[in-house]
């Protein structure tokens, strides 16, 4: 299997261990079968999707595109409500 940089905490995991999160009209979402045209950025956990949250400009930097500023709460509720992850 492929493998990911997470954007929280670096660590280089499979790709299929990890939440792909793509630009879609300029916000964050999770791209929930992984077939989404253009750039992603994966985390591995909340824990880090916060962490890269706080980071200021770190989604822009990974999309390599203009991104608004996510709220992690937000972002994670779309994950967890699809039960991609828990």
């Amino acid at each position: 299997m492929p493998e990911r940089t997470c954007v929280g905490c670096r660590a280089v995991l499979d790709k299929g261990s990890m939440v792909r999160l793509t630009a879609v009209e300029g916000r964050l979402k999770p791209d929930l079968d992984g077939r989404s045209g253009g750039r992603g950025a994966y985390v591995c956990s909340e824990k880090c999707l916060r962490e890269a949250c706080k980071r200021k400009d770190s989604f822009q930097r990974a999309l390599k595109t203009r991104v608004e500023q996510p709220e992690a709460e937000a972002v994670w509720e779309m994950v967890r409500t699809t039960g991609l992850k828990g």
